[in-house]
C-alpha cells in the first residue's frame, strides 16, 4: 500500500477492489481502494452480494439466537443471507425443524453433507455470478458489534 493509504482510516479488506501499480513481475503497490458496495465487520469482508451461514444440528450444537442476529445484521447491510445446514446425517429431526422454521419465514435454506457430497451441487449453483462469504454461526453475540 502507498504511504498515504497506510495513514488513512480506510484499510484494505478481503473483497476490496483496488487500483494498483505494477513494480515488477512479483510486486505491486496499491494506489487506491475503490468505493465499496457493501462492508461487513464480522467476518471482515467487502463487496459481497450474499453471505452463507453454515450451521450444524450438533457438534457444535446450533445457536439459533446467534444465527437470528447474523441474519438481521446481513439484512440491515442489504446482503442476501442464505442458511446451509451441514452434517444432516447427525440429527434428522433437528435438521428438519431448523429447515422448516427458517424456510417458513422466507429464507433460502439448504441441507448438505460435506462427507457424502449431498447438496453440494446446489451450493455451487448459488455461488455462480455472486461474490459470497461463508460464515459458521458459532460466534458469540458480541462479535456482531
Amino acid at each position: 500500500m502507498r504511504g498515504k493509504l497506510k495513514l488513512s482510516d480506510l484499510k484494505v479488506t478481503v473483497g476490496d477492489n483496488v487500483e494498483f501499480e505494477t513494480i515488477n513481475d512479483k510486486e505491486a503497490v496499491i494506489d487506491s481502494i475503490l468505493p465499496r458496495v457493501s462492508y461487513m465487520k464480522r467476518p471482515k469482508v467487502s463487496n459481497i452480494s450474499q453471505i452463507i451461514f453454515v450451521i450444524s444440528p450438533k457438534m457444535p450444537n446450533p445457536n439459533l439466537l446467534v444465527l437470528d442476529k447474523e441474519l438481521i445484521y446481513a439484512e440491515f447491510l442489504k446482503i442476501k443471507p442464505i442458511i446451509v445446514i451441514n452434517k444432516i446425517d447427525l440429527s434428522e429431526k433437528t435438521v428438519d425443524e431448523i429447515y422448516e422454521l427458517y424456510k417458513s419465514i422466507g429464507y433460502e435454506v439448504f441441507k448438505t453433507n460435506c462427507m457424502t457430497g449431498e447438496g453440494i451441487d446446489k451450493i455451487k449453483k448459488l455461488l455462480k455470478n455472486n461474490t459470497s462469504a461463508f460464515a459458521r454461526t458459532i460466534w458469540s453475540a458480541e462479535s456482531l458489534l
